[in-house]
């Protein structure tokens, strides 16, 4: 008897985005991003996302950041992933993109230990695919999806500094805020009480072309 899948509501792609070697050049940025993956159930993404290597076995550590290898390589490492991202099948990872452009992020930029940043990606990655962060409806009760994707992003130099991120396709304030409100207990669900001084702090940014 074959499997029964669970569908989720949206199709899903994981972007991974190699570090720059030094040139600003937005083309170059852009041939540095490859997609990875793309799933439509609970089971694909499961069969994806527990293979990737957490944000921590691959970001700055305060030593130093780790080379890895595609799968299947058989190379030894060869490269330095400095984010991964996760959208809406048809959405880019990127501002440009006419889903992105029209609205903005809700960002936190700060160090977290290891084990909190990857907690706090899995269960961003988890709510967005889950649908579990927005609950609105239209006049007509059809659900209203607002959430474009979400990336997670070493930012460090020479001290350890990550970015987390979750991109929405409005601007309006009320909606902004509702999501900011329920990303919070999202993002800390499994974590003990973290002290005042480490709690996520998020701003919001708008996106331009």
């Amino acid at each position: 008897m074959a499997e029964e899948l669970h569908p989720l509501q949206n199709e899903w792609v994981i972007w991974e985005h190699k570090a720059n070697t030094g040139s600003k050049d937005p083309a170059k940025w852009k041939e540095n991003m490859k997609q990875l993956c793309e799933f439509s159930t609970v089971e694909g993404f499961w069969q994806y996302f527990s293979h990737l290597p957490k944000p921590s076995e691959v970001f700055f550590d305060g030593d130093c950041k780790k080379k890895v290898s595609d799968a299947g390589s058989g190379t030894d490492g060869d490269k330095t992933v400095e984010e991964y991202s996760l959208f809406k099948k048809g959405i880019e990872p990127e501002w440009g993109d006419p889903q992105n452009v029209i609205g903005g992020e809700w960002f936190c930029r700060q160090f977290f230990e290891a084990d909190v940043l990857d907690l706090y990606w899995t269960n961003l990655v988890m709510a967005c695919i889950g649908e579990t962060i927005e609950d609105a409806v239209d006049d007509e009760g059809a659900f209203q999806s607002y959430i474009n994707g979400a990336r997670v992003v070493d930012k460090s130099r020479n001290f350890p500094l990550y970015k987390i991120e979750i991109w929405l396709n409005t601007r309006d304030p009320i909606i902004k805020e509702r999501i900011k409100d329920k990303l919070m207990d999202v993002l800390t669900d499994g974590q003990q009480t973290p002290s005042r001084k480490m709690q996520p702090k998020f701003d919001w940014r708008d996106h331009t072309a």
